[in-house]
């Protein structure tokens, strides 16, 4: 009799298991124009940019991002550098040099870069802070084409796992 009853409870506990209490709807977002995949903890958004070198040539930035509400932010962002590549600088300058622009824009301390990679596929990734948000983020140079892939969390002074889980999504294709 004790068997019996011993599977339906099984049965239904690993039914319980499974609902999405809470849990994260991934939706994969896939750009041919960009030439990568990234999965998006939900419905993500896309947007363009128009802007301008230092040397005053103009490109367009791409996004596609996921904005629950106004304190996370889920963003890949993307440009074709072919026509504004600087020539006189390293791959490790160029990516720095993303590092500290996209740093200034957002006016962020505690800045701590986690890993530079020259080979294959060219990143540098890193988490900052301030005193209202927490983030990480990881910049791809893949063939003259820039990717910024960044997580943005105010009110809170630890990162969630969700931020390792978008970024390590990155697929270039």
């Amino acid at each position: 009799m004790k068997k019996i009853w011993f599977i339906p409870v099984i049965t239904v506990a690993l039914l319980l298991s499974n609902l999405s209490y809470g849990q994260t709807s991934w939706t994969k977002y896939s750009s041919s124009l960009g030439s990568f995949s990234i999965n998006f903890p939900g419905a993500y958004e896309e947007s363009t940019q128009m802007d301008t070198s230092d040397a005053g040539k103009p490109f367009k930035i791409h996004f596609a991002s996921y904005t629950p509400n106004d304190d996370v932010v889920y963003m890949a962002g993307w440009i074709d550098m072919y026509n504004i590549y600087p020539a006189d600088k390293s791959l490790k300058q160029i990516l720095e040099d993303s590092r500290d622009g996209a740093m200034e824009s957002l006016k962020a301390t505690n800045i701590k870069t986690l890993n530079t990679s020259l080979v294959g596929e060219p990143y540098i990734e890193f988490t900052f802070g301030s005193e209202d948000m927490v983030g990480k983020e990881r910049i791809y140079l893949i063939n003259k084409f820039q990717y910024s892939i960044i997580t943005l969390f105010a009110k809170t002074k630890v990162l969630p796992a969700d931020a390792d889980k978008f970024i390590t999504s990155f697929k270039h294709l």
